[in-house]
């Protein structure tokens, strides 16, 4: 694992990668409901307003999911370097324009390429331990992509189009599968398996997600399953730390929505 840049910064990073969830999940809670409830909005439209969303994403999306982490990892010395610097910008106001131009989160995931080539976000999750366990790994995360549609009741019709939109949209035109799986599996998966272990972080990890969709009126709204949440997280999770990956955990999380829209 690389050293941060900057000597002065501390080297226990799984400390630093709790608190930074603990600060994003109250802020969250704040953000999502709470501020909006004493200010007497109404929470539907709120939780479905374009300027909820800019904030969200430029806040939590784009600060401390992507900024802060590569700072603790990388070191503030080398991410204030203009060739760091001007890239990171330009991912975070993506990020923050996704809500009115979807596939601006592709932007995010080219910049992300052009980091790990000039500055090695190996620490970060973007790396292989070999393409043949990768693909392994890929391959059986698609697989459960069944396993909703064999729970569901309803009939179902054969669509490759509409999967293959699904897959893109999830991959290319969504931060939660970029962004967000960087911070939950090649940061915070990462780092608190060396303070807790590899049994114990995959649960952790999926109660935390699951706290933070439980954070957001709109998953409620719409009757989400969040027990399936927390199985599939920690799922994910266990595939991580099998892989060491998060671009095979992004790869695998496409093929999954694939799988689960082809019928």
């Amino acid at each position: 694992m690389n050293k941060p840049a900057d000597s002065a910064q501390p080297p226990d990073w799984s400390k630093q990668a709790i608190w930074l969830w603990c600060i994003f999940i109250v802020l969250a809670v704040l953000f999502n409901g709470t501020i909006p409830f004493l200010l007497g909005a109404d929470l539907h439209a709120w939780t479905n307003s374009g300027i909820k969303s800019v904030l969200f994403t430029f806040l939590f999306y784009g600060v401390l999911f992507l900024v802060v982490p590569l700072a603790i990892l990388k070191g503030w010395g080398t991410v204030r370097q203009p060739a760091f610097l001007y890239p990171l910008t330009l991912a975070v106001l993506a990020i923050t324009l996704w809500h009115y131009f979807h596939w601006s989160a592709l932007i995010v995931i080219i910049v992300l390429a052009y980091l790990h080539y000039r500055f090695d976000l190996s620490d970060f999750g973007i790396r292989s331990q070999g393409w043949k366990g990768d693909l392994l790994a890929i391959l059986l995360m698609g697989l459960l992509g069944f396993v909703p549609l064999l729970m569901s009741s309803s009939g179902h019709v054969f669509s490759f189009g509409k999967a293959l939109i699904a897959a893109l949209n999830r991959l290319f035109a969504n931060p939660a599968s970029s962004v967000e799986n960087l911070f939950y599996f090649g940061f915070l998966t990462e780092q608190l398996s060396h303070r807790v272990g590899r049994w114990l972080t995959p649960p952790l990890i999926g109660l935390m997600y699951t706290a933070h969709e439980m954070s957001n009126p709109e998953y409620w709204y719409g009757g989400v399953n969040f027990v399936l949440i927390f199985v599939g997280v920690t799922i994910w999770a266990f595939v991580y730390l099998w892989r060491r990956s998060a671009v095979a955990i992004w790869l695998g999380d496409g093929l999954y929505r694939f799988v689960g829209s082809l019928f």
